[in-house]
């Protein structure tokens, strides 16, 4: 069943309680469970402070600013980017990139929404979470940008003489995101709804406005919203709060004793009604799409309760978007296949979209019709309580996926920070986990009334026949074009001025992890038994089945196969757990082995042999106009990920150039996509049966490996059961075959409607797998060579090198305005990439490659991931003291090894396959 909604949950233990900074003063302290959340006022300035108190060592920090969007301009974005362009402590023009670089963590970014911008980020250090801190204040509080244009004109829009070509970070990032799709409908949900509001403007900025901008427009901007009144902080975790909030008042303190400032603004009130002039409005898009959307949007009435709101939320999942539910079951019959549902919940009045796709022009009226008379059927549809519960069980499931997530402190940061912007009750967060975790019946009668009562607006957006003619940025630009060389050279001087060391170096050796999960393994009959101890409500399971015995011809019915039976799984009612299924190889001393993984997520007490055999039950029973429709919503989600997923795409494109398991990776891409599209066409007539006859094929045999994580006693409980279910069901006879792939000798390009490129190297070191120098070339290539050429002197988006795990190295250029003159400067890194003051540099590296390597590898994740890495890497040979051992070399590696090494650097870049995506 497809869900609309997450919600996340409470974390463990609470800690010892600290008392507040003197110049804070405590409002309250609110108790859900074990989370603590402590409010403080800063007497001076206003600024409210909210602290979710409890023992998840992973702190986090979120600033939020309330920033309306006032034009198109992408102003606030901007001013998003360029704070980090350097601050008054910190001057240093590169110093997001410095701190991300000196301060391991777990997530550091930035985003500008229509009516806030948000500046976070999460480390369990608290080193780092201490050095971060002072560089967001100092940066949002006191950033260079308002004293030197430079960085204005190096994150908005430039013309660069020399080369001819049209710079500015924030320019090229939007010129890829205004090509994406779901961007496009959003912006005309809105655009039609909220016309004449600041909900209307595009808050990422236009293409063709972002270069009227100007520097004075840039910094009255900044004054005009960056005021502590109109700022809110939310801490997480286990911290010092003593110690935070004084380095917090320090740089407060500060701003009301030397800024202008007067206390009694009031922060801004983001909050506007809809303006609803239209019931019906006709757009059109231009992204390289044929097919028409229709979109019917309701807008709800303002101030609605919030737990309202999530009985809407249950009752939509239940009727509407259940794949079993009548209403999709309609309008599956009357070929309607892509039903969609979005919901924008940060306004007065929230909107909830149902979005059909792939409509032909013609068909449109017919489909507008379809869809009104099954939504007059749900007003009086009679109550299922076998899908309410269904839909209640996973919800609930969920709430116990997300109590363990990783993400739990930046989601309820966020969540406090926007309801702190929209004035709405900032601990709606729990109090929809409390509302939830206690009911056992959805109210149907809420749902439907909110939903028949809302203002409904219909809109259809439409396939563009011609093309938009092309407009100079130039022309746009207020700069006129005499004064570019001179701009364009004081920033380069700007860029490429050299400041001593503004960040303190941290303590690289405090931070190096292991892990204390410790598996228990058995073997019989050559398959391998393992369970893992965690502290968790969940249970999950995890089923590699040897797939190698399956011949060449056969594999794309294996593909189809692990595709369908994610698919059948969701049908299972009543509801008991998520069975996922994906296709993988793992590569070993032998080379590599195929694999197809099973994962199945419950709570305890299920009996997970029954979701797989129900599933696979479905499976087997369904008809050919069910396979049809898979095959319409594989094409659909390979044609999404060419869109959206570029980098990912261009990654599996190039593994056709390579061997071993990357080129089995491939089958499964690619080649698989034109498999399915001969399904369509019926030229593989037997698919079907061929796809079924996989269920007995794809079995328990020598070589599989299942793995249990939860509670000791209840996993080695559901182990025992996988083991009888293994002997029961095991694959005696197999014989193993021999892959000939043909490789792709030619480097891959695929064609893109949009403004931007996209460049991918994909290098095979030809090792067991990648070592600690190897993290670290990467780290110090992106930050000492790509970062400084390609993102900030190109302005494309991002750039970098990145080591994969187990044997991969690859250099990306995000957003690129040309990626020609890119594969140049990658071409010259070798001989151009700089060793001078190294010892300085390889401090940082060593930062960045121990941070890289302790996400890839889930160190500070929750226990299922780490348990699920473990059982991966274990199949593949590794130990896993790899891991730790791993982390200690990165740490101890000198600049004698790294100048010996980047040597490699040019082996690199000249025998990487490569895959390019070019605008059209």
């Amino acid at each position: 069943m497809r869900r609309l909604f997450v919600i996340a949950t409470l974390a463990l233990i609470s800690t010892q309680v600290y008392a507040a900074d003197s110049n804070f003063k405590k409002i309250d302290t609110v108790t859900y469970n074990n989370d603590q959340i402590h409010t403080y006022l800063h007497e001076q300035t206003d600024m409210t402070v909210k602290w979710v108190q409890n023992s998840d060592p992973k702190a986090t920090f979120t600033l939020g600013v309330r920033t309306p969007t006032t034009d198109n301009t992408g102003v606030n974005h901007i001013i998003e980017h360029t704070v980090f362009t350097g601050s008054n402590k910190f001057p240093s023009s590169t110093l997001f990139f410095d701190a991300n670089s000196n301060f391991p963590h777990t997530y550091m970014n930035a985003s500008t929404a229509a009516d806030y911008t948000m500046y976070p980020f999460q480390t369990p250090y608290e080193e780092c979470f201490n050095g971060l801190l002072e560089v967001y204040l100092d940066s949002v509080l006191n950033p260079n940008m308002l004293t030197q244009p430079h960085s204005f004109y190096e994150e908005s829009f430039y013309y660069d003489p020399d080369t001819k070509k049209y710079g500015g970070v924030v320019f090229n990032e939007m010129k890829g995101a205004n090509s994406q799709i779901g961007r496009i409908i959003f912006r005309n949900i809105r655009n039609v709804i909220y016309e004449d509001t600041h909900y209307a403007n595009d808050s990422g900025g236009q293409v063709n406005e972002i270069p009227t901008l100007t520097y004075k427009q840039f910094v009255d901007t900044y004054n005009n919203y960056y005021y502590p009144q109109n700022m809110m902080i939310a801490l997480y975790g286990d911290l010092n709060i003593d110690k935070t909030l004084s380095i917090i008042d320090s740089y407060l303190t500060d701003y009301a004793e030397n800024k202008p400032h007067d206390k009694e603004t009031p922060p801004i009130n983001v909050n506007v009604e809809p303006t609803l002039k239209y019931d019906n409005f006709t757009s059109t898009y231009n992204t390289g799409g044929e097919s028409a959307y229709i979109i019917k949007s309701f807008v709800l009435p303002a101030h609605i309760n919030e737990t309202d709101m999530l009985e809407l939320d249950l009752w939509l999942n239940t009727y509407l978007m259940d794949s079993t539910s009548d209403f999709k079951q309609n309008l599956l019959e009357a070929g309607i296949d892509s039903v969609e549902i979005f919901k924008d919940a940060e306004l007065l009045r929230p909107i909830y979209s149902l979005i059909i796709s792939q409509v032909a022009e013609e068909d449109i009226d017919n489909v507008k019709n379809i869809l009104d008379a099954e939504l007059d059927k749900l007003w009086n549809i009679e109550e299922n309580v076998d899908l309410e519960q269904d839909t209640l069980q996973e919800s609930k499931l969920t709430l116990a996926k997300d109590d363990i997530s990783q993400d739990r402190g930046l989601d309820i940061c966020h969540s406090i920070v926007a309801s702190w912007v929209h004035e709405k009750d900032d601990l709606i967060y729990y109090k929809i986990k409390e509302y939830l975790q206690n009911i056992d019946d959805i109210d149907e009668e809420i749902g439907k009334e909110l939903l028949q009562t809302a203002d409904q607006v219909n809109l259809q957006v439409l396939p563009q026949k011609i093309p938009d003619a092309e407009v100079n940025p130039l022309t746009q630009s207020s700069v006129e074009p005499d004064r570019w060389p001179d701009l364009v050279a004081s920033m380069r001087a700007w860029q490429n001025m050299y400041s001593d060391k503004v960040l303190e170096p941290t303590k690289l050796n405090n931070m190096v992890l292991g892990t204390d999960l410790k598996p228990k393994t058995s073997t019989k009959d050559n398959i391998k038994f393992t369970v893992y101890d965690t502290q968790t409500e969940l249970l999950s399971t995890e089923i590699y089945l040897q797939t190698s015995h399956i011949p060449q011809p056969d594999l794309p019915y294996l593909f189809l196969y692990s595709y369908c039976l994610s698919e059948a799984s969701k049908e299972i009612t009543p509801f008991e757990g998520v069975l996922k299924s994906k296709i993988v190889a793992l590569e070993n001393e032998k080379n590599y082995t195929p694999y197809l993984k099973v994962e199945i997520l419950t709570t305890q007490g299920i009996n997970q042999q029954q979701i797989l055999e129900k599933s696979q039950e479905i499976l087997m029973n369904k008809d050919e106009e069910w396979f049809k429709l898979q095959l319409d919503k594989i094409v659909g989600e390979f044609y999404g990920n060419f869109q959206n997923d570029i980098i990912g795409t261009l990654s599996q494109l190039t593994n056709g150039a390579q061997s071993g398991y990357k080129r089995y990776i491939y089958e499964a891409h690619y080649p698989f996509y034109t498999f399915i599209l001969n399904c369509k066409n019926d030229v593989c007539m037997d698919y079907i049966s061929q796809t079924k006859n996989m269920t007995n094929r794809i079995l328990p045999r020598a070589g599989s490996s299942i793995a249990v994580i939860g509670e000791k006693k209840e996993a080695q409980a559901t182990l025992k059961e996988w083991k009888e279910y293994c002997q029961t069901n095991k694959l005696e006879k197999f014989d193993d075959k021999e892959y000939d792939f043909v490789t792709i000798s030619k480097d891959s390009v695929y064609y893109k409607t949009g403004q931007v490129d996209y460049l991918l190297y994909n290098y095979d070191t030809k090792k067991d797998y990648v070592e600690a120098i190897d993290y670290l070339i990467a780290a110090y290539a992106t930050k000492n060579y790509l970062q400084p050429e390609i993102r900030i002197k190109k302005g494309a988006y991002g750039s970098g090198m990145q080591v994969k795990f187990p044997n991969t190295i690859s250099i990306y250029t995000y957003r690129d305005p040309h990626y020609k003159s890119s594969i140049d400067i990658i071409a010259d890194m070798a001989d151009m990439l700089e060793l001078s003051d190294i010892e300085e540099k390889l401090r940082m590296a060593k930062s960045e490659a121990l941070c890289d390597f302790q996400t890839q590898f889930g160190v500070l994740g929750n226990d299922l991931k780490k348990a699920s890495i473990l059982h991966a890497i274990n199949l593949m040979g590794v130990d896993k003291k790899y891991i730790k051992h791993t982390q200690k070399e990165i740490v101890k590696i000198d600049a004698k090894d790294l100048e010996k090494e980047i040597t490699n650097v040019e082996t690199i870049v000249n025998d990487s396959k490569k895959g390019v995506c070019i605008k059209k």
